[in-house]
Protein backbone atom coordinates (compact mmCIF):
# COMPACT_ATOMS: atom_id res chain seq x y z
CA UNK A 1 0.00 0.00 0.00
CA UNK A 2 1.44 3.46 -0.90
CA UNK A 3 2.45 5.61 2.07
CA UNK A 4 1.98 9.22 0.92
CA UNK A 5 3.01 12.62 2.25
CA UNK A 6 0.08 14.98 3.02
CA UNK A 7 0.72 18.72 3.18
CA UNK A 8 -1.58 21.77 3.33
CA UNK A 9 -1.79 23.54 -0.04
CA UNK A 10 -0.32 26.67 1.57
CA UNK A 11 2.58 24.78 3.21
CA UNK A 12 5.36 25.94 0.91
CA UNK A 13 4.16 29.53 0.93
CA UNK A 14 4.35 29.78 4.72
CA UNK A 15 7.37 27.54 5.26
CA UNK A 16 9.48 29.59 2.84
CA UNK A 17 8.21 33.07 3.75
CA UNK A 18 11.37 34.98 4.69
CA UNK A 19 9.47 38.20 5.40
CA UNK A 20 8.20 36.90 8.74
CA UNK A 21 10.02 37.88 11.92
CA UNK A 22 10.05 34.25 13.04
CA UNK A 23 10.17 31.25 10.74
CA UNK A 24 6.92 29.27 10.72
CA UNK A 25 7.19 26.01 12.62
CA UNK A 26 5.67 22.78 11.39
CA UNK A 27 5.46 19.23 12.67
CA UNK A 28 6.04 16.07 10.64
CA UNK A 29 3.74 13.38 12.01
CA UNK A 30 3.81 9.68 11.17
CA UNK A 31 0.21 8.49 11.20
CA UNK A 32 -1.03 4.96 10.45
CA UNK A 33 -1.69 5.95 6.83
CA UNK A 34 0.62 8.80 5.83
CA UNK A 35 3.30 11.28 6.74
CA UNK A 36 1.31 14.38 7.70
CA UNK A 37 2.75 17.90 7.79
CA UNK A 38 0.89 20.12 10.25
CA UNK A 39 1.25 23.72 11.45
CA UNK A 40 0.78 24.37 15.20
CA UNK A 41 -1.86 27.10 15.26
CA UNK A 42 -0.38 29.23 18.06
CA UNK A 43 1.62 30.99 15.32
CA UNK A 44 -0.08 34.30 14.56
CA UNK A 45 1.02 34.51 10.90
CA UNK A 46 -0.59 31.09 10.39
CA UNK A 47 -3.84 32.20 12.04
CA UNK A 48 -3.95 35.28 9.82
CA UNK A 49 -3.28 33.11 6.77
CA UNK A 50 -6.16 30.80 7.68
CA UNK A 51 -8.42 33.81 8.23
CA UNK A 52 -7.58 35.02 4.71
CA UNK A 53 -8.57 31.73 3.04
CA UNK A 54 -12.31 31.84 2.43
CA UNK A 55 -12.44 28.61 0.41
CA UNK A 56 -12.23 25.20 2.06
CA UNK A 57 -8.66 24.26 2.96
CA UNK A 58 -7.07 21.90 0.47
CA UNK A 59 -4.26 19.42 0.94
CA UNK A 60 -1.71 17.92 -1.41
CA UNK A 61 -0.73 14.27 -1.60
CA UNK A 62 2.68 13.27 -2.94
CA UNK A 63 4.53 9.96 -2.92
CA UNK A 64 7.58 9.13 -0.88
CA UNK A 65 10.69 8.09 -2.71
CA UNK A 66 10.66 4.28 -2.99
CA UNK A 67 13.81 3.95 -0.87
CA UNK A 68 12.06 5.71 2.05
CA UNK A 69 8.53 4.37 1.68
CA UNK A 70 9.17 0.98 3.29
CA UNK A 71 10.65 2.53 6.43
CA UNK A 72 7.65 4.78 7.11
CA UNK A 73 5.09 2.21 5.99
CA UNK A 74 6.59 -0.13 8.56
CA UNK A 75 6.10 2.52 11.27
CA UNK A 76 2.47 2.94 10.23
CA UNK A 77 1.91 -0.82 10.22
CA UNK A 78 3.45 -0.97 13.69
CA UNK A 79 0.88 1.51 15.00
CA UNK A 80 -1.97 -0.55 13.57
CA UNK A 81 -0.52 -3.74 15.03
CA UNK A 82 -0.32 -2.12 18.47
CA UNK A 83 -3.73 -0.41 18.19
CA UNK A 84 -5.88 -2.49 15.78
CA UNK A 85 -8.67 0.13 15.61
CA UNK A 86 -6.24 2.40 13.77
CA UNK A 87 -6.75 0.35 10.61
CA UNK A 88 -9.78 2.63 10.09
CA UNK A 89 -7.76 5.80 10.70
CA UNK A 90 -7.66 7.10 7.14
CA UNK A 91 -11.30 6.35 6.26
CA UNK A 92 -12.47 8.02 9.49
CA UNK A 93 -10.20 11.01 8.83
CA UNK A 94 -11.59 11.46 5.31
CA UNK A 95 -15.12 11.30 6.75
CA UNK A 96 -14.20 13.89 9.40
CA UNK A 97 -12.88 16.27 6.75
CA UNK A 98 -15.90 15.76 4.49
CA UNK A 99 -18.24 16.63 7.35
CA UNK A 100 -16.32 19.62 8.72
CA UNK A 101 -15.98 21.17 5.26
CA UNK A 102 -19.60 20.60 4.22
CA UNK A 103 -20.78 24.19 3.82
CA UNK A 104 -24.38 23.17 3.18
CA UNK A 105 -24.67 23.37 6.97
CA UNK A 106 -23.52 25.92 9.54
CA UNK A 107 -20.51 24.70 11.49
CA UNK A 108 -22.51 23.86 14.63
CA UNK A 109 -24.64 21.43 12.61
CA UNK A 110 -21.55 19.89 11.06
CA UNK A 111 -20.43 19.09 14.59
CA UNK A 112 -23.81 17.42 15.17
CA UNK A 113 -23.20 15.32 12.08
CA UNK A 114 -19.73 14.39 13.33
CA UNK A 115 -21.31 13.52 16.69
CA UNK A 116 -23.70 11.12 14.95
CA UNK A 117 -20.94 9.61 12.81
CA UNK A 118 -18.49 8.97 15.65
CA UNK A 119 -21.19 7.62 17.97
CA UNK A 120 -22.45 5.23 15.29
CA UNK A 121 -18.96 4.09 14.35
CA UNK A 122 -18.07 3.57 18.02
CA UNK A 123 -21.06 1.24 18.32
CA UNK A 124 -19.82 -0.74 15.32
CA UNK A 125 -16.31 -0.94 16.77
CA UNK A 126 -17.71 -2.16 20.12
CA UNK A 127 -20.25 -4.68 18.82
CA UNK A 128 -18.67 -6.19 15.71
CA UNK A 129 -15.28 -7.45 14.59
CA UNK A 130 -13.39 -8.77 11.60
CA UNK A 131 -15.11 -8.90 8.22
CA UNK A 132 -18.50 -8.14 9.72
CA UNK A 133 -17.15 -4.92 11.22
CA UNK A 134 -15.49 -3.94 7.94
CA UNK A 135 -18.75 -4.54 6.07
CA UNK A 136 -20.86 -2.42 8.44
CA UNK A 137 -18.33 0.42 8.52
CA UNK A 138 -17.96 0.46 4.72
CA UNK A 139 -21.75 0.62 4.29
CA UNK A 140 -22.02 3.46 6.82
CA UNK A 141 -19.25 5.45 5.15
CA UNK A 142 -21.07 5.10 1.81
CA UNK A 143 -24.33 6.30 3.38
CA UNK A 144 -22.57 9.34 4.80
CA UNK A 145 -21.79 10.57 1.27
CA UNK A 146 -25.52 10.80 0.40
CA UNK A 147 -26.92 14.34 0.97
CA UNK A 148 -30.41 13.03 1.84
CA UNK A 149 -28.86 11.07 4.70
CA UNK A 150 -27.45 14.33 6.11
CA UNK A 151 -30.95 15.80 6.35
CA UNK A 152 -32.13 12.65 8.14
CA UNK A 153 -29.29 13.02 10.66
CA UNK A 154 -30.36 16.58 11.41
CA UNK A 155 -33.85 15.31 12.28
CA UNK A 156 -32.24 13.14 14.93
CA UNK A 157 -31.14 16.32 16.73
CA UNK A 158 -34.33 18.36 16.27
CA UNK A 159 -35.09 18.38 20.00
CA UNK A 160 -31.66 19.82 20.89
CA UNK A 161 -31.82 23.45 22.04
CA UNK A 162 -28.94 25.72 23.09
CA UNK A 163 -28.03 25.91 26.76
CA UNK A 164 -25.76 28.93 27.07
CA UNK A 165 -25.25 28.50 30.79
CA UNK A 166 -23.95 24.93 30.33
CA UNK A 167 -21.76 25.95 27.38
CA UNK A 168 -20.28 28.96 29.17
CA UNK A 169 -19.55 27.08 32.40
CA UNK A 170 -17.98 24.17 30.51
CA UNK A 171 -15.82 26.50 28.43
CA UNK A 172 -14.70 28.63 31.39
CA UNK A 173 -13.91 25.49 33.41
CA UNK A 174 -11.46 24.30 30.78
CA UNK A 175 -9.95 27.76 30.32
CA UNK A 176 -9.29 28.19 34.04
CA UNK A 177 -7.59 24.77 34.18
CA UNK A 178 -5.04 25.55 31.45
CA UNK A 179 -1.37 25.97 32.41
CA UNK A 180 -0.75 29.68 32.96
CA UNK A 181 1.48 32.20 31.27
CA UNK A 182 1.64 35.97 31.63
CA UNK A 183 -0.08 36.48 28.27
CA UNK A 184 -2.79 33.90 28.92
CA UNK A 185 -3.42 35.27 32.41
CA UNK A 186 -3.90 38.75 30.99
CA UNK A 187 -6.36 37.49 28.38
CA UNK A 188 -8.35 35.31 30.77
CA UNK A 189 -8.55 38.00 33.45
CA UNK A 190 -10.36 40.17 30.89
CA UNK A 191 -12.55 37.32 29.66
CA UNK A 192 -13.68 36.20 33.12
CA UNK A 193 -14.24 39.76 34.30
CA UNK A 194 -16.51 40.38 31.32
CA UNK A 195 -18.95 37.73 32.62
CA UNK A 196 -18.70 38.91 36.25
CA UNK A 197 -16.41 36.14 37.42
CA UNK A 198 -12.88 35.58 38.57
CA UNK A 199 -10.89 32.51 37.60
CA UNK A 200 -11.74 30.58 40.75
CA UNK A 201 -15.41 30.64 39.62
CA UNK A 202 -16.21 30.20 43.31
CA UNK A 203 -19.21 32.51 43.32
CA UNK A 204 -19.95 32.39 39.61
CA UNK A 205 -23.58 32.65 38.57
CA UNK A 206 -24.70 32.63 34.96
CA UNK A 207 -26.22 35.98 34.02
CA UNK A 208 -28.22 35.77 30.81
CA UNK A 209 -28.47 39.55 30.60
CA UNK A 210 -24.68 39.68 30.20
CA UNK A 211 -23.94 36.61 28.08
CA UNK A 212 -26.89 36.58 25.68
CA UNK A 213 -25.91 39.95 24.11
CA UNK A 214 -22.43 38.50 23.62
CA UNK A 215 -23.83 35.46 21.81
CA UNK A 216 -26.09 37.68 19.73
CA UNK A 217 -23.13 39.82 18.74
CA UNK A 218 -21.07 36.70 17.95
CA UNK A 219 -23.65 35.22 15.58
CA UNK A 220 -25.05 38.42 14.06
CA UNK A 221 -21.99 40.65 13.92
CA UNK A 222 -18.68 38.84 14.37
CA UNK A 223 -19.44 35.86 12.11
CA UNK A 224 -20.61 38.03 9.21
CA UNK A 225 -17.94 37.51 6.56
CA UNK A 226 -15.93 35.47 9.06
CA UNK A 227 -17.91 32.22 9.03
CA UNK A 228 -14.85 30.38 7.74
CA UNK A 229 -12.62 31.36 10.69
CA UNK A 230 -13.84 28.59 13.02
CA UNK A 231 -13.91 26.02 10.23
CA UNK A 232 -10.27 26.68 9.32
CA UNK A 233 -9.17 26.49 12.96
CA UNK A 234 -10.98 23.21 13.62
CA UNK A 235 -9.79 21.66 10.34
CA UNK A 236 -6.24 22.63 11.30
CA UNK A 237 -6.78 20.82 14.61
CA UNK A 238 -7.85 17.69 12.71
CA UNK A 239 -4.31 17.57 11.33
CA UNK A 240 -2.26 18.84 14.27
CA UNK A 241 -3.98 16.36 16.60
CA UNK A 242 -4.17 13.48 14.09
CA UNK A 243 -7.92 13.24 14.45
CA UNK A 244 -9.94 11.01 14.57
CA UNK A 245 -7.45 9.49 17.02
CA UNK A 246 -5.70 12.38 18.78
CA UNK A 247 -5.06 9.79 21.50
CA UNK A 248 -4.82 6.33 19.97
CA UNK A 249 -5.21 4.71 23.40
CA UNK A 250 -8.63 6.33 23.79
CA UNK A 251 -11.89 5.33 22.12
CA UNK A 252 -13.18 7.05 19.01
CA UNK A 253 -15.98 8.56 21.08
CA UNK A 254 -13.61 9.92 23.75
CA UNK A 255 -11.67 11.58 20.95
CA UNK A 256 -14.89 13.21 19.79
CA UNK A 257 -15.66 14.42 23.34
CA UNK A 258 -12.22 16.05 23.32
CA UNK A 259 -12.71 17.62 19.88
CA UNK A 260 -16.22 18.87 20.64
CA UNK A 261 -15.12 20.33 23.99
CA UNK A 262 -12.29 22.06 22.16
CA UNK A 263 -14.84 23.57 19.77
CA UNK A 264 -17.10 24.76 22.59
CA UNK A 265 -14.23 26.30 24.55
CA UNK A 266 -12.95 28.15 21.48
CA UNK A 267 -16.47 29.47 20.83
CA UNK A 268 -16.83 30.69 24.42
CA UNK A 269 -13.39 32.30 24.36
CA UNK A 270 -13.82 34.18 21.08
CA UNK A 271 -17.44 35.10 21.84
CA UNK A 272 -16.27 37.05 24.87
CA UNK A 273 -12.84 38.17 23.63
CA UNK A 274 -14.20 39.67 20.41
CA UNK A 275 -17.17 41.27 22.19
CA UNK A 276 -14.96 43.29 24.53
CA UNK A 277 -12.37 44.21 21.87
CA UNK A 278 -12.36 47.06 19.38
CA UNK A 279 -10.31 45.12 16.83
CA UNK A 280 -12.27 41.89 16.46
CA UNK A 281 -9.81 40.19 14.11
CA UNK A 282 -6.79 40.84 16.34
CA UNK A 283 -8.79 39.64 19.36
CA UNK A 284 -9.48 36.41 17.45
CA UNK A 285 -5.79 35.98 16.63
CA UNK A 286 -4.72 36.58 20.23
CA UNK A 287 -7.36 34.24 21.66
CA UNK A 288 -6.56 31.33 19.33
CA UNK A 289 -2.81 31.77 19.76
CA UNK A 290 -2.85 31.85 23.58
CA UNK A 291 -5.36 29.01 23.79
CA UNK A 292 -3.25 26.76 21.58
CA UNK A 293 -0.05 27.59 23.44
CA UNK A 294 -1.76 26.64 26.70
CA UNK A 295 -2.97 23.35 25.27
CA UNK A 296 0.61 22.55 24.32
CA UNK A 297 1.83 23.28 27.85
CA UNK A 298 -0.63 20.75 29.27
CA UNK A 299 1.10 17.67 30.67
CA UNK A 300 -0.29 14.23 29.88
CA UNK A 301 -2.95 13.36 27.35
CA UNK A 302 -5.26 16.33 26.81
CA UNK A 303 -7.78 13.92 25.28
CA UNK A 304 -7.94 11.79 28.43
CA UNK A 305 -8.00 14.81 30.73
CA UNK A 306 -10.98 16.32 28.91
CA UNK A 307 -12.87 13.08 28.31
CA UNK A 308 -12.38 11.88 31.90
CA UNK A 309 -13.56 15.23 33.28
CA UNK A 310 -16.74 15.01 31.22
CA UNK A 311 -17.39 11.42 32.31
CA UNK A 312 -16.83 12.40 35.97
CA UNK A 313 -19.45 15.15 35.62
CA UNK A 314 -21.83 12.79 33.81
CA UNK A 315 -21.69 14.99 30.70
CA UNK A 316 -20.19 12.75 28.02
CA UNK A 317 -23.27 11.49 26.17
CA UNK A 318 -24.02 12.37 22.57
CA UNK A 319 -26.89 14.51 23.84
CA UNK A 320 -24.56 16.49 26.12
CA UNK A 321 -22.12 16.97 23.27
CA UNK A 322 -24.92 18.05 20.92
CA UNK A 323 -26.06 20.75 23.37
CA UNK A 324 -22.47 22.07 23.57
CA UNK A 325 -22.22 22.15 19.78
CA UNK A 326 -25.45 24.15 19.41
CA UNK A 327 -24.84 26.59 22.29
Amino acid sequence: MPYPIITPSYFQELAEDNSLEEKIQYNVLTSPSAIEYAFPIFQKPLIRKLMSITDVLSFKMTNLKPEHEEEFAKQGAGLVEKYPHLKHYWNFKVLTMQILQNRNFVFEKRMLMLNYAYKTLQGMLDKTEGEEQDKYIAAFLRDMTVPKHHDDIMKYFESITPNFAYSLCDGLSLLRALPPSEELDNLLDRVFAAVNSDRTMKDFKFDASIYRPMKKAYYEDFLKGREHYIEQVMVNYVWTYCMPYADCTSSLWDNFVFFNTLFNTIKVLITIATYIADDKDEAFVEAISEFDLALRRTKGSIVKLIADANVKEGLATNGDMAILSMS
